[in-house]
């Protein structure tokens, strides 16, 4: 294997790995740019010294190839689990794991000098991204509700607490408003945000259990 084909598979591996990189640091995710283009040439490079050891030690007896491949297979999974991560009752970054994953095998294929097998995942795994990212944006448009939230007039919660939490499960606040209750012992916060339907009741019982907070009640947004 010449040094200008080993240059083509490590650079090819680099932009493929950037590109689904580049689509998880938009979406601000830990594992993102760097970290997808450094696992898509280092998987190139594991399985292009599988190929050049197999080929090397040919003469010793059969050297199977792609046993560095597969352990390569094994180890990335150490790496997923690294950008999954618990909040409450939910998990976030399946997604992320899910294309590191996608990212190991496409450097491996270019490893192996199967470019056009390679950039067919890369430009599928990049549609799929895609059409998540649209699909949640469509569904938190269709779940914008007004999240109030009663708090006692000494509580130490703030607005930015309970905004937090809701950006925790993939919500995003618009506005904000707040008043006082006929009490005079109450503060009512009153959240336009948008939020996934399946993460509401997670987000209410994170809110509920901030001091200071005595009720959580939702209301459709008026359009």
């Amino acid at each position: 294997m010449t040094e200008q084909v080993l240059f083509l598979r490590i650079l090819a591996a680099a932009v493929m790995g950037g590109l689904i990189g580049l689509e998880r640091e938009v979406h601000g995710c830990t594992a993102g740019l760097r970290t997808h283009i450094l696992v898509c040439i280092g998987s190139t490079l594991f399985m292009i010294t599988s190929i050049g050891m197999a080929s090397g030690y040919a003469h010793v007896g059969a050297v199977d190839p792609s046993r560095i491949a597969a352990g390569v297979v094994t180890g990335i999974g150490f790496l997923g689990a690294g950008a999954i991560i618990r909040y409450g009752t939910s998990i976030k970054g399946l997604t992320t794991a899910a294309s590191i994953w996608a990212v190991s095998a496409i450097g491996l294929s270019v490893g192996a000098g199967m470019y056009t097998a390679g950039a067919i995942t890369t430009v599928v795994a990049l549609v799929v991204l895609i059409l998540s990212w649209i699909e949640e944006r469509f569904e938190l448009k269709r779940q914008s509700k007004k999240i109030i939230a009663t708090l006692s007039a000494d509580s130490e919660t703030s607005a930015d607490d309970i905004k937090k939490i809701i950006a925790a499960y993939g919500g995003r606040t618009k506005k904000v408003t707040s008043n006082k209750g006929e009490d005079e012992g109450a503060i009512f916060f009153e959240f336009h945000a948008m939020l996934p339907r399946a993460y509401r009741k997670d987000t209410e019982g994170e809110i509920i259990d901030l001091p200071g907070v005595r009720e959580v009640s939702w209301k459709k947004k008026e359009e």
